[in-house]
């Protein structure tokens, strides 16, 4: 299993300072979180089709639910500012320090 707690020890050599790495993986949450929302998204929309287009083929025919909770598409997602820790600790990040 990968590691999901840092020390401020595992970022020391990564920046100029402690507050600058901090800064960087803040930024690298936010992005990924962002990508995960429009995945999220993106699931959700092709699902509500997927209903809206059997509720059209099944007209006229009484159905309370066409689709059980189960065939909605399970996303699990690893928490945003862990795997942007993760990134940096693993130097998967490129910034560039800019005065």
């Amino acid at each position: 299993m990968e590691k999901s707690t840092f020390l401020a020890e595992d970022f020391r050599e990564k920046g100029e300072n402690i507050y600058e790495v901090i800064l960087v993986v803040a930024k690298r949450a936010r992005q990924i979180g962002e990508l995960q929302k429009r995945m999220i998204d993106r699931a959700l929309g092709q699902t509500e089709m997927m209903e809206q287009q059997a509720e059209q083929e099944l007209e006229g025919e009484e159905m309370e639910r066409i689709f059980e909770p189960e065939e909605r598409p399970e996303l699990h997602f690893e928490k945003p500012a862990i795997q942007a820790m993760r990134e940096m600790a693993n130097d998967e990040v490129d910034w560039k320090h800019v005065e």
